[in-house]
């Protein structure tokens, strides 16, 4: 589609986000948690719903379909569901094209969102120096989701679906001695979250470079999480699974 596109988020419950991209008249939204606050923002910009886009099957990512359907009947939803999963795009009238990523680890289906190849809406499989929880207990489908991730142009600008950033910062700077390294990152999100409220969408050339998710592969981060764990860590994936367990006890 042409670049004439906002992307915009609407703060929702706790912590999450509801992205809407829109070119001032259509309107495809990500993970509606609630309708209300979506109407609003659309009635106020003069905006008509066409798509929504699910990345995974929690109330705090759908909860808002059903009515959202209600006041639009003719909306096309993509979501997680099996028939879904082989698709590589996902289209909406009007231009409004998304790749589809598969991102098996949160849940079994969690699937990621890639619009102008340049905008990853990642749900909770990627958040700023973080990841999601392993529900699936598939640590393996996971870690795999990230590599897949990891691969995309270090310019793609990702947008999850929570609020997590301080709190994933802290985690990284009570597990890493290294704390200067964050020194120029810690003041940049500081200043966002204290103007703004919000830390996103953060630039995957950022999350390379500091979020320890991604560094598995690493030796001197799998050195740092032997040492923590005071386990024998071989590769990234035993990394990832040490890591993701001092984050659940954090």
């Amino acid at each position: 589609m042409k670049s004439d596109y906002r992307i915009i988020k609407l703060k929702a419950l706790q912590d999450n986000y509801i992205w809407i991209i829109h070119n001032r008249q259509y309107a495809v939204v990500v993970d509606p948690s609630v309708a209300d606050i979506v109407q609003d923002f659309l009635s106020d910009n003069s905006l008509e719903l066409i798509g929504v886009l699910l990345t995974h099957n929690h109330i705090d990512h759908n909860g808002g379909v059903r009515q959202l359907q209600e006041l639009y009947p003719d909306v096309k939803v993509h979501n997680y569901l099996g028939r879904h999963l082989m698709e590589n795009e996902v289209e909406f009238n009007y231009g409004f094209k998304f790749k589809i990523i598969a991102t098996p680890g949160h849940v079994d289906d969690h699937l990621c969102y890639l619009f102008e190849n340049k905008h990853l809406f990642c749900g909770d499989t990627l958040f700023s120096f973080g990841c999601g929880r392993v529900f699936s207990g598939d640590f393996v489908a996971a870690y795999t989701s990230l590599e897949k991730l990891k691969s995309l142009p270090t310019n793609t600008l990702c947008y999850p679906a929570h609020e997590y950033t301080w709190n994933n910062l802290q985690f990284t700077l009570l597990t890493d001695n290294n704390s200067d390294y964050y020194a120029d990152i810690k003041e940049q999100i500081a200043s966002r979250l204290h103007d703004t409220g919000c830390s996103l969408p953060v630039a995957l050339s950022d999350e390379l470079r500091y979020n320890l998710f991604l560094r598995c592969d690493d030796l001197a981060v799998q050195n740092m999480i032997a040492d923590k764990t005071q386990q024998v860590i071989g590769d990234g994936l035993e990394c990832f699974v040490a890591l993701r367990e001092l984050r659940n006890n954090f």
